[in-house]
């Protein structure tokens, strides 16, 4: 991932905050923010672990419109880095 771009950069996305998503359960994440990133991780590792104790930790975090929002931002994301993959794009480097 990277953060070079001017947009990531308002929004206070740091280098140190990327660095640490390597260990997000450790890292400087909130509750919500980490049950976010579990989601995120199922759903691409693989997405049928997706269970019922995750549904509920999300549902503690999230309204259902939002876990749909979620749901459908990650699925967005997931499939976009696999088109970039196939399609030999370059993606990320410099701005």
């Amino acid at each position: 991932m990277t953060t070079r771009y001017a947009l990531g950069r308002r929004q206070g996305i740091t280098e140190e905050l990327v660095a640490a998503l390597a260990d997000y359960e450790a890292g400087p994440f909130t509750d919500r923010e980490k049950a976010a990133l579990r989601y995120a991780d199922r759903m691409y590792v693989d997405h049928h672990t997706v269970d019922d104790a995750l549904w509920g930790a999300l549902r503690a975090q999230f309204s259902e419109d939002e876990v749909l929002e979620l749901s459908w931002a990650i699925a967005e994301f997931i499939a976009l880095g696999k088109i970039i993959y196939v399609l030999g794009m370059p993606y990320g480097g410099p701005a």
